[in-house]
């Protein structure tokens, strides 16, 4: 487990160079935060070091839910309300993605603030809805008004 972390840690981490963007903040630290939009895949970032770099992964293992983009960058994801989706719903999971969001200093977290997705190079916005109360959200589950289970949903953008 311990190589695995370590391996692990060495994908994600740290990023060097990183640039202040535009409205980017910077933390505590006083570095900048980075507003950053990436495409690609949601992956197990713990299966992808055991196929590619031989990390010691049990059969029954938790997902660390990572983001690959087009050019080959693993990002570890942030788990927060708006993400949710991402480490809830398979079928989110499985699509094609757009993330927005920031980008931390010295590592390649990254906390997603908007999710779309991309179906034969249309892309889509992404939310939840209940068809009983027409109500949309960020975040799988139940409608807060019904408790009717909400629906991945899918807006081409014009």
């Amino acid at each position: 487990a311990f190589r695995l972390a370590m391996i692990i840690l060495a994908a994600v981490g740290p990023c060097t160079g990183l640039a202040q963007a535009p409205g980017g903040g910077g933390d505590v630290s006083g570095k900048a935060i980075r507003e950053v939009t990436l495409r690609g895949h949601v992956i197990c970032l713990a299966e992808v070091m055991h196929r590619l770099h031989g990390a010691d992964l049990p059969t029954a293992h938790p997902h660390i839910f990572g983001f690959k983009t087009a050019d080959g960058t693993y990002h570890t994801l942030l788990r927060t309300k708006l993400s949710e989706g991402l480490f809830v719903d398979a079928e989110l999971r499985e699509r094609e993605l757009i993330l927005k969001g920031r980008l931390f200093p010295d590592s390649r977290v990254f906390e997603v603030s908007n999710i779309r997705s991309v179906k034969d190079g249309v892309i889509y916005d992404v939310f939840y809805r209940c068809d009983v109360c027409v109500i949309q959200t960020l975040k799988p589950g139940e409608c807060m008004c019904c408790q009717a289970p909400v629906v991945l949903t899918e807006k081409r953008l014009d």
